[in-house]
């Protein structure tokens, strides 16, 4: 159980149900108990009055005066009865009729007060007592059938039970009420962090309860410097490529000067160290402009930016003057890195341009993964190149003209924000396709 309103919700439901249940065990013994009392109160005071109704007369002779005691004790199994002892004879209430009461044969001086069976199964409580009269020792014990008392007992508890169920119902509705009112910050806050995913803000609220403000402090703080540290870093990479163009640039200028006319492999050699260090420079710095899936925050507008892409791609290639099929989800605001959808959408569409002959498509399709197409109607790749660029972890040859660094550059992209790339051949214009899968969430229009 991972959530923390089910857990609260299930260990205060026991909590309140173990509760009642408890309460009305408790409630029953409280009853029974102060039941009990009053009626061993009552037997007391009947045996008191048995004592009163024995008399002696002047030979010593003992005369028991039966119509001194209640009319309950002469009707047959009535539930009250009485056993009185007097050195060898025994006075039994008209009640018990043939029966009698199992009592030991010497009671204890502070009296005894036991649970027996009595007439007809009936279950008695029994107070026994031992006393002293004109020097003769006198046994008397009086018990009363528990059976009503009982009988009232469950009646108490099922009139309980009926009334705590329903004031526990409506005690577990309020809690969970309650334990959703409670919990809005953390939904608020799990809100917040989808949101901050999908690039619609760039912070978290702070204003949360005392129990989660520091960890939406160390978030944020955390989201600050990993900004911060992709900023410094595109700067200092940025900075050191344009430290490096300076000598690059005179390198090749020493190497054209006509001093080198007579080596000829000299200036070849240069020229071909300097274009490869130019074109790794060029290459880490479009790596170092990848922020990935981990720079949150942004937003941007696809139809605006792939407008704009067009526009510059159709003024490098406008000797061919390419014609651009467009099919853009409207309204749609991609949740990615503008510095990595420009890498992305750039390098293949440049790529498509470089070998199109005269058309060119882009299909994007939102949803919880993104994808990506692009296709061109030029002669497109060979199948056993396919096959072998869609390999995992196959390094692209960045020196071989035509699909190198810039799908190098897009499978980089691709692998910071996990997703898939797939080449093959375009089932509508023929040539190469490039199509590109990315996790980025569910689309969201302006």
């Amino acid at each position: 159980m991972r959530s923390l309103q089910s857990r609260l919700g299930l260990s205060l439901s026991i909590s309140i149900t173990a509760l009642f249940v408890l309460l009305g065990f408790l409630l029953s013994q409280v009853l029974r108990n102060t039941a009990e009392g009053v009626m061993e109160t009552r037997l007391t005071h009947d045996a008191e009055a048995l004592l009163g109704a024995i008399e002696f007369n002047a030979e010593g002779s003992v005369r028991f005066a039966y119509d001194h005691i209640g009319p309950i004790y002469h009707r047959p199994f009535s539930g009250h009865y009485y056993v009185v002892r007097i050195g060898g004879r025994e006075f039994r209430s008209r009640s018990l009729w043939d029966e009698g009461l199992a009592l030991p044969a010497a009671l204890p001086v502070e009296g005894l007060r036991v649970e027996a069976v009595g007439p007809q199964n009936q279950r008695l409580l029994v107070i026994a007592h031992d006393y002293q009269k004109q020097n003769q020792r006198i046994s008397i014990a009086v018990a009363e059938d528990l059976t009503a008392l009982d009988a009232d007992i469950r009646t108490f508890q099922r009139r309980y039970a009926a009334i705590a169920a329903g004031v526990l119902f409506v005690l577990l509705i309020a809690q969970m009420l309650l334990i959703r009112h409670g919990l809005k910050p953390l939904k608020r806050l799990r809100r917040e962090i989808a949101e901050l995913e999908r690039g619609e803000r760039q912070t978290l609220d702070e204003r949360a309860p005392a129990e989660v403000a520091p960890l939406v402090s160390e978030l944020n703080r955390l989201l600050h410097t990993l900004q911060q540290r992709l900023q410094r870093s595109r700067n200092s990479l940025g900075n050191l490529a344009h430290a490096l163009k300076a000598p690059l640039t005179l390198i090749h200028q020493q190497a054209e000067r006509p001093a080198l006319d007579s080596h000829p492999d000299v200036r070849k050699e240069l020229l071909a160290r300097t274009g490869i260090i130019r074109d790794l420079i060029e290459r880490e710095l479009k790596r170092a402009r990848v922020a990935g899936a981990a720079a949150p925050g942004h937003n941007l507008d696809l139809e605006t930016e792939t407008a704009d892409l067009i526009v510059s791609l159709k003024a490098i290639y406008r000797n061919k003057n390419l014609a651009f099929r467009l099919d853009l989800p409207e309204g749609a605001v991609c949740p990615m890195d503008r510095e990595d959808l420009m890498e992305l959408l750039g390098n293949l569409l440049d790529n498509a341009c470089k070998w199109a002959r005269t058309t060119v498509a882009l299909t994007v399709q939102p949803g919880d993964a993104w994808m990506f197409r692009v296709e061109d109607d030029g002669r497109g790749a060979p199948t056993e190149q396919l096959t072998r660029l869609t390999q995992r972890g196959t390094r692209l040859d960045e020196q071989t003209e035509g699909h190198g660094l810039g799908l190098s550059i897009v499978q980089d992209i691709v692998a910071s924000y996990g997703g898939d790339i797939r080449f093959s051949r375009s089932s509508t214009l023929k040539g190469f396709c490039a199509e590109v899968m990315l996790p980025l969430g569910a689309q969201r229009v302006r």
